[in-house]
């Protein structure tokens, strides 16, 4: 029996991760959304052979895809998840039983614990320091802010109580450093356009430090000091990331400052 619940996707270029994710989500789910900007691979003809509503929109940074891929569900109760997730059976099965009668109306959503499983077991990628993360909610009791560029794709709770739901979120992220750099590229370049627009002032101090704290954060907390070189790579990559979205939004308000300069003279 379809649970009274929407799933919703933002995809571009994913056919090879989308399969196992919608494969845990197909036959339970009354509605599954896919909202793609632009993908060139077979990514539309999976999503459609799974049932799923494939519909194209142009990339407006990950809280607006998400916010836009929300607006279309029918359903109160929403799931969102990326196409590198897959939820796991004992997720599956808390989610069927808590839906297989109504929902307390207090409560606004759920959260679910999220961690590291990569695809190929032989990748030398193990440790990593799990969270838990609010994914499925009620529409009318939180909501994601749809600004563009932001990276806070997260539901913001207006009302009602947040509980846990056991069971895990598997995030088969990492296909290779290379792709692992590049989508770091892409995130820190939209996190820079919201800082700068935002006006946030970006101090000396705070881009010399960014780098080593948030390295230290990643390969000690994160623990990827266990992961040998691969770890190690990882940590640089990440950190790099946190510096680059400040350096080029530091950037990008420098050559507003003499546009603005040129302009009035």
């Amino acid at each position: 029996m379809k649970l009274p619940l929407s799933v919703y996707y933002i995809t571009q270029d994913e056919e090879l991760r989308l399969p196992e994710s919608l494969a845990k989500v197909s036959g339970w789910a009354d509605e599954i959304i896919v909202v793609d900007s632009g993908s060139t691979d077979r990514t539309r003809e999976i999503a459609e052979a799974s049932g799923a509503r494939f519909v194209h929109h142009d990339w407006q940074g990950f809280a607006c895809q998400k916010a836009f891929a929300a607006s279309l569900c029918r359903n109160d109760w929403v799931l969102d998840l990326d196409a590198d997730e897959v939820l796991s059976d004992e997720l599956v099965s808390n989610i069927r039983e808590l839906f297989s009668k109504p929902v307390d109306s207090d409560i606004a959503g759920f959260r679910m614990r999220w961690v590291l499983s990569q695809p190929n077991p032989r990748h030398p990628f193990r440790h990593d320091k799990s969270k838990k993360i609010l994914r499925l909610y009620n529409r009318t009791k939180a909501v994601i802010e749809g600004e563009k560029d932001s990276n806070n794709d997260r539901p913001q709770v207006k009302a009602g109580r947040v509980l846990d739901l056991k069971g895990d979120v598997l995030h088969r992220t990492l296909i290779s450093l290379q792709q692992m750099e590049r989508k770091y590229c892409q995130l820190s370049t939209e996190q820079a356009r919201f800082l700068a627009e935002k006006g946030r002032k970006i101090s000396n101090a705070r881009l010399f430090v960014e780098f080593p704290v948030k390295f230290l954060k990643y390969y000690l907390v994160h623990r990827q000091v266990l992961n040998g070189w691969f770890g190690l790579s990882v940590a640089i990559i990440a950190a790099n990331r946190n510096f680059m979205r400040l350096a080029k939004a530091r950037e990008l308000q420098m050559l507003a400052a003499l546009e603005k300069d040129r302009t009035t003279d």
